[in-house]
């Protein structure tokens, strides 16, 4: 399974539709270190190091081994149903955003599960006491000699006490020594901003609204200047510099979205500046876009239209896929009888593999995601950026052309200390292969908007069956689309499989989700804005311990063709007109919801996601004749324009609507 690891971001590159940063006018030089004894040179009686914290069994400072000066932290543990930790406590600014590292020695260290080993992690509390969460690098494991391991992360506001600790993750055993334990803050641009409108890779095409619309994200942490003095300017320009449009606006808050209006343009290239004055016209961050207007006969065999929605071969596209290790015509057979219609395979098909998931109807999303020097899964022969540029762009004009192709799979839950070359492999993708979008896959749900110069299309990875409640899933399908207003389509991951698979020790409390489970985490995205579902995955489903593959494959496609039997009207732009639909009692919702017109028809899609269950009191834009639930079974009574209806928990419910 996907390693989740975390990692810092200090450059951005120029790519057609991203930006170019200019240095922040209002930054200030990173204070001193927080850090206290980092190298562990001072020690106590007690044989710690002075300033942390942890039991004497499994730490100690060591003077024969170091990396620069005289001493190191040693951990060493044999017992793998032991856990225990050094820590200190630091003081850093709730909000900001850090990079703490160290460098870390390793002697047959044997790790747990996936990302275990020796490590380091920054944690959090609220004014309560209360932990509230943290950020956890992988750690080493084997026989390794000084390595460093980096994490950043942006802390909560609402944080108000912070730990960095060295430990051997659970389950881990050997010995390790840890040296220059750093924290340093790390300064974003005051200004950061993407193009909402055109959506897709800067394209303004024919079809698209006379506008160009750019959403500005503002971060005031390091800026002297008030809120309420800053300003923003934005100009679009042609290739000779000529502008052709502008706006202003006083911002408010911490986004703000501007909008050019724009006369008709020639096809060619176009530039769009966005700055940030303060209240003296002081510029205190300046962006660059490029736009290109194609030419008008250009259609792309795969691309995201206007509203986030794939066009394959000019027709709409509703992704529904799964996850594989590598394919074969069985599975593929097994999997197109499911109603599924395209496939993410880890290991890169080749020509003959792609020629069967053509001829079998299938859709592939190729990845090269592990085409990163340095990167856990990354081919031997890659040792260098240049070698990485080599590696893709050759997958890339290898398989550009297949019809089998849907996109690419750019990057698997990789940290943001690899920003740099994320940037580049979607620039390298961009200028290669005009014909089929990017897609990547985070974990890092609350980091998205960093990403946004690295894909096409956005993915987050929902797990929470054996860890967390089902409404898991709507959450963060509501806070991935959330993130980009919108104007970034999103194919989420739900869960399918048992968190066994990866886990070792007990493992009681953990399971496959259920058909329940599955069918409503599988809505929960769709309602909140998902335009594809990429289940994870089909090779988990042969090693679930407690349900056979059979009985989880007859649960899956259940859901799936039931979507797909819908697809055409999930895919539909026809006006709604204003429907709202509301859980009764309120508090914390349970509901997700969204509706569709089509043929002439109302559709109404609710569920609950488990966390309560009552009623639903939806209200229609005009009055209805008639409610029946699709799938059989009578619909509620309508009463002019409204309706109710009761919705258990973790319940679907497809309304269709005969309006009069």
């Amino acid at each position: 399974m996907r390693e989740r690891i975390a990692g810092c971001i200090l450059v951005v590159m120029l790519s057609a539709g991203a930006i170019v940063s200019q240095p922040n006018a209002g930054a200030e030089a990173p204070p001193a270190a927080p850090v206290s004894n980092g190298g562990f040179e001072a020690g106590r009686a007690d044989g710690l190091p002075t300033g942390w914290h942890g039991p004497a069994r499994s730490f100690a400072r060591d003077e024969s081994i170091a990396r620069g000066a005289s001493s190191s932290l040693r951990y060493r543990n044999g017992d793998a149903a032991r856990y225990e930790l050094c820590t200190q406590r630091l003081a850093l600014q709730a909000g900001a955003k850090y990079e703490f590292s160290a460098w870390i020695k390793t002697d047959n260290i044997r790790g747990g599960d996936a990302g275990g080993g020796a490590a380091i992690c920054m944690e959090w509390s609220g004014k309560d006491g209360k932990w509230m969460g943290g950020h956890y690098p992988s750690g080493l494991t084997g026989t390794k000699d000084w390595t460093r391991v980096v994490g950043v992360v942006r802390v909560p506001r609402e944080a108000a006490s912070f730990t960095i600790t060295c430990y051997g993750r659970p389950k881990t055993t050997g010995t390790a020594w840890f040296d220059d334990v750093e924290v340093r803050r790390v300064f974003d641009p005051p200004l950061d901003s993407f193009v909402a409108a055109p959506n897709y890779r800067g394209w303004l095409r024919a079809d698209d609204p006379a506008e160009v619309r750019i959403r500005a994200r503002l971060n005031l942490l390091d800026v002297q200047s008030g809120a309420e003095e800053l300003k923003l300017e934005a100009a679009l320009r042609d290739a000779s510099g000529r502008v052709l449009a502008r706006a202003d606006a006083r911002p408010k808050g911490e986004s703000h979205e501007l909008t050019l209006t724009v006369a008709e343009l020639a096809p060619g290239g176009y530039q769009a500046e966005i700055r940030l004055l303060d209240g003296r016209g002081r510029e205190l961050g300046r962006n660059l876009h490029e736009l290109r207007r194609p030419e008008k006969a250009f259609g792309p065999r795969v691309t995201i239209d206007r509203h986030g929605r794939t066009i394959v071969e000019g027709k709409c596209f509703l992704p529904l896929g799964m996850y594989f290790s590598s394919i074969n015509e069985k599975d593929l057979r097994l999997l197109a009888s499911g109603k599924f219609n395209c496939v993410m395979p880890y290991g890169s098909p080749n020509r003959e593999q792609m020629d069967m998931a053509q001829r079998l109807g299938m859709k592939v999303i190729y990845s090269v995601k592990d085409l990163y020097a340095g990167s856990m899964h990354c081919p031997k022969h890659i040792k260098t950026v240049a070698d990485e540029e080599r590696a893709v762009r050759d997958r890339l004009k290898e398989f550009r052309d297949h019809p089998a192709l849907l996109a690419w799979y750019l990057n698997d839950e990789l940290p943001q200390s690899f920003m740099d070359r994320l940037e580049a492999h979607q620039k390298w993708a961009v200028q290669d292969d005009p014909n089929h979008p990017t897609w990547v896959v985070l974990y890092q749900v609350d980091e998205l908007a960093d990403y946004v110069r690295t894909f096409d299309v956005i993915g987050t990875d929902p797990y929470p069956i054996g860890r967390h409640a089902p409404s898991m899933a709507g959450q963060w399908a509501r806070q991935t689309v959330g993130t980009f207003a919108g104007a970034r389509p999103a194919w989420m991951v739900p869960q399918v499989f048992n968190w066994g698979n990866y886990e070792k020790g007990d493992k009681s409390r953990l399971r496959s989700p259920s058909y329940e489970e599955m069918r409503s985490m599988a809505w929960q995205c769709l309602c909140e804005g998902a335009t594809g579902l990429i289940f994870y995955s089909f090779y988990d489903l042969r090693r679930n311990v407690d349900v056979s593959f059979d009985e989880q494959w007859g649960r899956l496609t259940r859901v799936v063709s039931e979507i797909d039997s819908l697809a055409d009207v999930l895919l539909s732009i026809e006006p709604t007109g204003e429907v709202r639909a509301e859980a009764v009692p309120g508090g914390k919702s349970w509901l997700h919801w969204t509706a569709r017109r089509r043929g002439g028809r109302l559709f109404l899609f609710c569920v609950n996601n488990g966390d309560g269950e009552g009623e639903v009191a939806v209200t229609l834009p005009r009055p209805a004749g008639q409610v029946r639930l699709r799938g059989g079974g009578a619909g509620p009574a309508v009463k002019g324009r409204s309706f109710r209806d009761r919705l258990g928990k973790l319940e679907v419910k497809v309304y269709e609507v005969e309006e009069k």
